[in-house]
């Protein structure tokens, strides 16, 4: 599977990510570029979270507290992108974890700001959708049978 005739027969994605000689389907982009809009999400609201904590008097600390569990986050979901990305076997599972959680806080928020509910919804509901489209289970297969 790894000639040079298999390769150039698939026809999307990146080249052998981290040596598997699988390559990455084009469907995966929909779900890494998901996943970095959420990174850069969760890093805006630690900014603001910082920026906030800056006049907040006896809540600085928890703002703080709370902006450092976003860049923790962040940090996570970034990873699960570059890791998708490279069709790493921990990364599938730890972006879904992660999108379920997403889902209980929409619904959570829903009902205050049906903007941010949705959302969040909605790009939670684009990554799970993304993992299980056809190309992307096929490369995750064949990454784990190598």
């Amino acid at each position: 599977m790894s000639s040079r005739s298999d390769r150039s027969a698939v026809p999307a994605g990146s080249p052998e990510p981290d040596g598997h000689g699988v390559p990455t389907p084009r469907a995966m982009l929909l779900v890494v570029v998901v996943l970095g809009i959420q990174a850069l999400a969760l890093v805006g609201s630690a900014v603001s979270f910082i920026i906030t904590a800056i006049g907040a008097g006896q809540l600085a600390t928890s703002l703080i507290g709370l902006a450092i569990m976003f860049l923790i986050f962040a940090a996570g979901v970034g990873a699960a992108a570059r890791g998708a990305w490279r069709l790493h076997r921990w990364a599938r599972p730890a972006a879904i974890a992660f999108e379920l959680l997403v889902i209980v806080f929409a619904f959570s928020v829903i009902g205050g700001s049906l903007w941010l509910g949705l959302a969040c919804l909605v790009t939670a509901i684009a990554v799970l959708m993304g993992f299980f489209l056809p190309p992307v289970v096929d490369a995750y297969n064949r990454a784990l049978t190598d």
